[in-house]
């Protein structure tokens, strides 16, 4: 087998050897046909095909000249690029152990911080809540107003069920809770649904003052719309017990409270109309 310096191209063109001598006229033959193919082939204008062989030769050359260094150098190169491999590695290695080294204090130490920082605010939390005590063993306002709409609730169930004595002392025990609570949205609620109750079992009086006062409480709280439906209850109220003029009067005065889009509107003008009064 040759070496490789007997097929350098080179020194074959260099040596003084027959086949060197006959090589360097072959060599020489092809550039002269290749001047000669070149120069007739720009003179009929088909220069730029003398310009794509020259290229395409160039690039040839250049592609086999490549491969044959890297053929050439196969050993050395898959030697370096293992390694290199090894020296990434033990780098990597060496860093994730020193990582490691330095981190795993610092997470002992966080996690100890972390543990008694809760500690500390766990026993502080308890020591508020012994040391807050509430001033009186009676239940939440939030709690007082759920019991008494609960029970408003269960009243207005027992009055459309036909039973509006049931209703009476249901309602009343919610009113006595709101007395504590002080919410005067849900007082008025629970005074007009007590209120018709009470018409609708036969007390007139107290009915019509409880209405009254729902009325005068959402008034002051700016609440026109349930103003409105408070007194057209009291209207037909006053209906029931023969009142005639005061139930129109009162019907008209809802009416104004009232958004004309609202179906309390419509069912207060139906009512109105039945009554033989005027929008």
């Amino acid at each position: 087998m040759e070496s490789h310096v007997r097929n350098n191209l080179w020194h074959l063109l260099r040596a003084h050897s027959a086949e060197a001598q006959q090589a360097r006229r072959r060599l020489g033959v092809g550039i002269a046909c290749a001047v000669f193919l070149g120069g007739l082939l720009t003179a009929v204008g088909l220069a730029i095909v003398v310009f794509a062989l020259s290229l395409s030769v160039v690039l040839i050359v250049a592609v086999m000249s490549a491969w044959r260094a890297v053929h050439r150098h196969r050993n050395e190169l898959q030697h370096f690029g293992h390694t290199l491999v090894r020296s990434v590695t033990r780098a990597v290695r060496h860093l994730h152990a020193r990582g490691r080294h330095v981190l795993s204090p610092a997470v002992t130490q966080l996690s100890g911080l972390r543990n008694s920082t809760g500690r500390r605010i766990a026993a502080s939390a308890a020591k508020a809540q012994q040391a807050v005590r509430p001033p009186s063993p009676r239940a939440s306002s939030i709690d007082l107003q759920r019991e008494a709409l609960r029970l408003n609730a269960a009243g207005t169930k027992r009055r459309r069920d036909g039973a509006p004595a049931e209703a009476i002392p249901l309602h009343t025990r919610a009113l006595e809770i709101l007395r504590d609570a002080h919410d005067p949205h849900a007082t008025a609620l629970v005074q007009n649904n007590l209120a018709l109750a009470l018409s609708h079992a036969g007390d007139d009086r107290r009915a019509t003052t409880l209405f009254e006062q729902a009325a005068a409480t959402v008034r002051e709280l700016g609440d026109p719309e349930q103003e409105g439906r408070i007194m057209a209850n009291l209207a037909v109220a006053h209906r029931r017990h023969g009142r005639v003029d005061e139930c129109d009067h009162t019907l008209r005065l809802a009416l104004t409270k009232l958004r004309r889009d609202s179906s309390a509107y419509r069912r207060v003008a139906a009512e109105l109309t039945r009554a033989g009064g005027h929008d």
